[in-house]
């Protein structure tokens, strides 16, 4: 019996800062992926405050998945959706970039950059701890709710074009149209 080599599928596994972000990509994935790349459910990493505490979650989420060895999962990635505006945003981009993995920031954070799709621009005044609380308090009070708890209709409304996440989120633009 012949059997045909079938050529493996790329597969994403995203892993996600919090629950905006989580929502954020299991929205856009739903709406504007050609469905070409495979992805798993989206992990949430519930909050990162700083490198340590990020590579710390990295390790006990990535080792979880124990790809090993390495040739039977080569197209298999890893993506990490975070915010922008963390201490040690540089520092976490760096390892993750390191050690060949995906990365989408949100700039500045997830909230501020859905605001600055609406035409309200967050400006970075104050150190990062104030500006992310500053960004999910102008959030609530525009939508009236927390970022992760916006409707599909909200989403459609501000992601309502695959130009607008091309030009705002380019690695999920990426893999969505790959």
């Amino acid at each position: 019996m012949n059997r045909q080599k079938r050529k493996q599928k790329d597969f994403i596994i995203p892993f996600c800062e919090g629950e905006a972000e989580k929502l954020l990509f299991s929205f856009l994935k739903i709406t504007y992926s050609n469905k070409t790349m495979g992805f798993a459910r989206p992990i949430n990493l519930c909050g990162v405050r700083d490198f340590d505490e990020f590579k710390r979650k990295y390790l006990k989420n990535c080792k979880a998945y124990s790809l090993k060895p390495k040739k039977d999962f080569k197209n298999v990635n890893f993506l990490f959706i975070l915010d922008n505006d963390l201490n040690d945003s540089k520092k976490i981009e760096k390892f993750i970039l390191k050690e060949g993995h995906l990365l989408q920031l949100c700039d500045p954070n997830t909230e501020g950059l859905i605001l600055s799709l609406i035409g309200k621009k967050q400006i970075c005044s104050t150190d990062n701890v104030n500006f992310r609380k500053k960004c999910k308090d102008n959030f609530e009070s525009h939508f009236n709710c927390e970022a992760h708890k916006l409707k599909d209709a909200q989403l459609r409304k501000i992601f309502s074009s695959l130009k607008i996440v091309q030009t705002n989120l380019i690695v999920l633009h990426e893999l969505f149209t790959k």
